[in-house]
C-alpha cells in the first residue's frame, strides 16, 4: 500500500483523499460521503484496529448514530472494494470491537475488481461465479429443508397420509371422528 499525502493506493485502488474519489483502473466508483470518510478513515491506519466508537466520533462528530449506519457504510465499502467479510481482503471486522484496514501492497495483488455496471469481463466472471455459488446453496438449502418435512411427515404418519377429520357429526354426540 502507498500513500501519498492526498492519495492512497493499494490493490487497483486509488483513494483520491483530496477530491474525495475512489478510483479502480481509471474508473471512478462511487461512493456516499460518509462511506468515503469510513474508508477513508480506515485506509489511512492500515493495520490498526479501530474501534466503532473511534469510527462513529471521527465520521459523525457531535451527532448521535446506531453502529448500525457503520456497518452499512462497511457493507457499502466491500461491495465497491469486491470485497468479503468472511475472507476479507481489505476490510477485516473485529467483532464487537472495531475494524481494521488489512490491503494487500501493490497493484500487482490478484484482487478482483469491484461489481458495477463498468466492470472488466474477468470481474463480471467472479461476481457471477460468486452468485452461482450463492443460488446453489439457496437451492441445497430449500431441498434440505422439504427432505426435513417429508422426513417429520413420514415420522407423524406411518401409514402415508394423516387420518381425515369428518365433515359429518357423528350421531351418538355431534363430535368428528377420524375416518
Amino acid at each position: 500500500m502507498n500513500s501519498d499525502g492526498d492519495v492512497i493506493t493499494f490493490g487497483p485502488y486509488r483513494l483520491d483523499r483530496a477530491s474525495g474519489r475512489l478510483v479502480c483502473e481509471g474508473v471512478n466508483l462511487p461512493l456516499r460521503p460518509k462511506t468515503f470518510a469510513v474508508l477513508e478513515y480506515l485506509a489511512a491506519r492500515p493495520g490498526r484496529l479501530v474501534s466503532q466508537d473511534e469510527l462513529l466520533d471521527a465520521v459523525w462528530p457531535g451527532t448521535h448514530v446506531t453502529p448500525s449506519a457503520l456497518a452499512g457504510c462497511i457493507r457499502e465499502v466491500r461491495r465497491a472494494l469486491g470485497d468479503d467479510a468472511r475472507s476479507p481482503r481489505f476490510v477485516e471486522t473485529a467483532y464487537r470491537r472495531g475494524y481494521r484496514f488489512v490491503a494487500l501492497g501493490g497493484a500487482s495483488s490478484s484482487v478482483g475488481a469491484p461489481a458495477t455496471a463498468s466492470t472488466t469481463p474477468r470481474s463480471r466472471d467472479v461476481e457471477l461465479a460468486r452468485l452461482a455459488r450463492w443460488f446453489a446453496r439457496a437451492v441445497a438449502r430449500l431441498a434440505t429443508r422439504a427432505e426435513h418435512a417429508r422426513h417429520r411427515h413420514v415420522e407423524r404418519h406411518p401409514g402415508g397420509r394423516p387420518p381425515r377429520q369428518s365433515r359429518r357429526p357423528d350421531r351418538r354426540g355431534g363430535k368428528r371422528t377420524a375416518r
